[in-house]
């Protein structure tokens, strides 16, 4: 399938092109009469995105969304329970919202039964009716959510052990966790829409193999490949080998 490919000149052109493609595809849900099942990303590359989200949640109609996201570090606990993806949603989206959607869903960090509660997101993501919309990062090493390299193309919501190349993304050499839950590359591909963000020169390497390279389980983004509504929104850097 042939991607589309959008280019712009700085990052916040890209987040507000993002907010407005975001804000056209859930009024046309809301329109047909559906309450939009949206899954949302993390990391810093996202933080400037959600500011300007929170700025309008009019027009992407927050109250009717039903949101999960797409991973969580484990196990939390009280030690490190800021740095967990709930943590920083909170943070960065939900708290600057005037009204809060319609339903908000985590994975468990703090579970005893890691079996059960990807089973449970599973269940969850299907009694809501599946992803309308699927709103991904890209690891250097070609991950999206904790896809991480060696990943199977039909994988489910699972734990995972975090590569050492995204710890030290993540957190500079002293990382608190090691492992995660994540929502499995077959889960993001059931997603209706997939838009994929990339932004900076460390990208571009991923940006290139994940358009241009064999579909491969070392590089989960090639996974992509095979979804027939995927967009890529990049700035110059991200770009600069497509």
């Amino acid at each position: 399938m042939n991607p589309q490919i959008w280019r712009f000149d700085n990052a916040n052109a890209l987040y507000y092109a993002l907010v407005d493609t975001l804000s056209q595809s859930i009024d046309q849900l809301v329109q047909s009469g559906r309450d939009p099942v949206l899954a949302l990303p993390t990391g810093n590359t996202m933080v400037p995105f959600y500011r300007i989200a929170s700025a309008h949640e009019t027009s992407l109609h927050i109250s009717r969304l039903q949101i999960f996201n797409l991973d969580e570090y484990y196990p939390i606990n009280a030690r490190n329970q800021e740095d967990s993806f709930q943590a920083y949603m909170k943070r960065n989206f939900y708290s600057r919202l005037k009204v809060q959607p319609k339903a908000v869903h985590f994975l468990n960090g703090e579970t005893t039964d890691l079996n059960e509660e990807c089973a449970r997101y599973e269940e969850t993501l299907k009694d809501a009716g599946g992803i309308d919309i699927c709103l991904l990062g890209l690891g250097t090493n070609g991950h999206i959510a904790f896809n991480e390299p060696g990943s199977e193309f039909d994988s489910k919501t699972r734990p995972i052990e975090l590569h050492p190349q995204t710890l030290m993304a993540n957190f500079k050499g002293n990382a608190p966790f090691t492992h995660a839950l994540t929502m499995g590359i077959g889960t993001l591909l059931s997603a209706k829409k997939i838009i994929i963000v990339a932004l900076g020169k460390n990208k571009a390497n991923a940006v290139k193999a994940a358009l241009k390279e064999r579909p491969t389980r070392t590089l989960p983004a090639t996974s992509l490949q095979s979804h027939p509504d995927v967009t890529w929104f990049l700035d110059q850097d991200a770009s600069l080998l497509v």
